[in-house]
This record gives structure tokens, C-alpha cells and sequence, in this order.
């Protein structure tokens, strides 16, 4: 797979976690894999959001959050469904950019709403990243892998020669 960034059939992937510290003005410093993968898209601006599933601020390549647009755009004009979507995925969104030295502003709404303190984490999840208070994350990830272990989960294996569905 390659890197989404410029172009819409690419792919990033945001794997690891990593963790930083935010500075009493928000600013954070985006973890140096993390950057990579936007350099390697051609891109510095990301789109933030607050998840609705986590405590946690989502981070998208453009590209990435276009997809969700136009499935969000897909769906019947006026109907509840989109304008909630609209209002809690598009209109709380922000458009932020990495500057030269890899840091960037995280809106303040957005820092206090997920409760983030000094010490945040950036956990990779293949195509966007989010970013945690630590403590938090620590607890999420291990309560993930219980899951994981617990359901047994397992992936479907593709052929060398396929790409799985959704994937370009």
C-alpha cells in the first residue's frame, strides 16, 4: 500500500504508538513516523475531529477525510441521519497543518472536551491516527488486546495477487 496524501487511491499507514507532550498553548509535536508518512503523501494538512466512539481527537490525511464526505454526501438529501452526521463529523471538524518542525495547534475545544493533560499518546490505526492522554490510551490498547485475545479474532488472508475490498 502506499501513502494518501495528494492522491485519493493511495493509502496511509499510521502504525505504533507513540507518545508526546502538549504544551500549555496545545501545541504537540507530530511523532516523527507519523510525519513521515504525510511527507511520503506529499501532504502536511490534516483534518481533527473528536471521535464519538473514544475519548479521544481523531487525525485524517485530506484524502482520507474526503472518503467519509462522500459517503456522508451519498446518502438522502435532508434526511436525520446525514444532517447528524454533517453536524458531528463535518461541522466539529478542523483543518489543521504541521508546520515545518512537525508540531501543530490542536484546537482548544477539542483538548479539553477529550480531557487531554500534559502527557499524550498517538496511537496508529493504519489510516488515521488519535491522540489519547496517555493513561487513557495505555488503558485502551491493553483492554483492546484482552478482546482480542478473549474473541480469539482472526483477519481473512487474501492472495498475493488481490487487494481486499475498499483498498486501492
Amino acid at each position: 500500500m502506499a501513502a494518501v496524501g495528494a492522491t485519493a487511491g493511495a493509502m496511509t499507514q499510521f502504525v505504533g504508538t507513540h507518545f508526546g507532550k502538549l504544551d500549555r498553548k496545545g501545541r504537540i509535536s507530530v511523532p516523527a513516523p507519523f510525519r513521515a508518512e504525510l511527507e511520503a503523501s506529499a501532504t502536511s494538512h490534516l483534518v481533527f475531529r473528536i471521535s464519538h466512539q473514544h475519548p479521544c481527537i481523531e487525525a485524517r490525511s485530506r484524502a482520507v477525510f474526503q472518503q467519509m464526505l462522500e459517503s456522508i454526501l451519498a446518502m438522502a438529501h435532508f434526511s436525520e441521519d446525514r444532517d447528524d452526521l454533517e453536524a458531528g463529523i463535518i461541522a466539529d471538524s478542523a483543518q489543521l497543518r504541521i508546520d515545518g518542525e512537525g508540531r501543530l495547534v490542536l484546537p482548544e475545544e477539542m483538548v479539553a472536551e477529550v480531557g487531554l493533560t500534559e502527557n499524550v499518546a498517538f496511537l496508529g490505526k493504519g489510516d488515521r491516527f488519535e491522540i489519547w492522554d496517555a493513561e487513557a490510551a495505555k488503558k485502551h490498547v491493553a483492554e483492546a488486546k484482552a478482546r482480542v485475545r478473549e474473541k480469539r479474532l482472526t483477519l481473512a488472508a487474501f492472495p498475493l495477487n488481490t487487494t481486499p475490498r475498499g483498498v486501492s
